[in-house]
C-alpha cells in the first residue's frame, strides 16, 4: 500500500498596495505635504538660528515673498528684541504689495539693494553660511542649509558691509561721538513704531514743532543725516 504524503500548504506573502502603506515615522496629524515639509524645515532653521546666534545675523534676500517659506517671518524681530544685531538686504517687492520687511525698515535694519541678488543667503556670526542648493531642481533647493565655511562666510560678510553702506547712503566710518539722553531714547522708541510726527508728538506730550527739533538734535548726536540712518545707528549702539 502506497503511503499518501501530505505537505503543508504554501503561505504566500502578499505586499500591500503602495497607497495602503504608511511610513512608520508619520505620527497622527503629521503634515507630509510639500507645504507642511517646508514649514517644518523653516521652523527648525529658525530655532537653530535663534539658539546659536551669539552676536550678528545678516541676510541677502532676493525675493522677499519667497523668503517666508525658508525662515519664520517673526524670527528677525525676536532676535532684535534679544539684543542681537540683525541686518537684511533685500530685492524689490511685488508691484502693488506693501514694501518688504516694514517693521525692520522702520528700525533701520532692512534696506533694498542697489544690485540684483542671485540667491538667498544668511550669515551667522560671520562664520556659518546658510544657503540653498544652486540647482533649482534639487530637493533641497527651497531650503537654507548650513555651511560652516569660515573663509567664505567672512568674505561674504565684508561684501555685505559694503553693500549695506551703499544701501544706507553712508560711508563706513567709526561711530560718531555723542550721548543720548533718556528723552531721546523715548523719541527713538516712538520713531521705531513708524507713527506719524503728529502722533509721536502727542505720545510724548509735546508740540509737533518741538518734536521736530528734538529729532533734529538726535540726528546730530548720532551723526545721522536721515531718519533711516538714525535707526541704523540706534540699532548698532543697542539703543532700541
Amino acid at each position: 500500500m502506497t503511503a499518501e504524503i501530505v505537505s503543508a500548504p504554501v503561505r504566500r506573502h502578499v505586499r500591500a498596495p503602495l497607497a495602503a502603506r504608511r511610513p512608520l515615522s508619520a505620527g497622527p496629524g503629521a503634515d507630509a505635504s510639500p507645504q507642511g515639509t517646508a514649514r517644518s524645515a523653516a521652523a527648525l532653521l529658525g530655532a537653530e538660528l535663534e539658539e546659536l546666534t551669539r552676536d550678528e545675523l545678516i541676510a541677502f534676500v532676493p525675493e522677499p515673498w519667497l523668503f517666508d517659506r525658508m525662515v519664520p517671518p517673526s524670527l528677525f524681530a525676536r532676535m532684535i528684541r534679544k539684543g542681537l544685531t540683525v541686518r537684511v538686504l533685500h530685492g524689490p517687492g511685488r508691484t502693488g504689495e506693501p514694501a518688504p520687511f516694514p517693521a525692520l525698515a522702520r528700525l533701520g535694519t532692512a534696506a533694498p539693494t542697489t544690485f540684483a541678488l542671485p540667491y538667498p543667503v544668511i550669515v551667522r556670526d560671520r562664520s556659518v553660511l546658510y544657503m540653498p542648493h544652486p540647482d533649482p531642481r534639487h530637493p533641497m533647493a527651497g531650503r537654507l542649509l548650513p555651511q560652516p565655511h569660515v573663509v567664505a562666510a567672512r568674505s561674504l560678510a565684508v561684501a555685505f558691509d559694503l553693500a549695506w553702506a551703499a544701501a544706507a547712503g553712508q560711508a563706513q566710518a567709526p561711530e560718531p561721538p555723542g550721548q543720548v539722553s533718556a528723552e531721546q531714547r523715548e523719541i527713538l522708541q516712538v520713531l521705531s513704531n513708524g507713527v506719524t510726527d503728529d502722533h509721536a508728538a502727542a505720545q510724548l506730550h509735546m508740540s509737533r514743532r518741538t518734536f521736530a527739533r528734538r529729532v533734529a538734535s538726535l540726528m546730530e548726536n548720532l551723526g545721522a543725516t536721515s531718519r533711516f540712518q538714525v535707526g541704523v545707528q540706534a540699532v548698532r549702539r543697542g539703543l532700541i
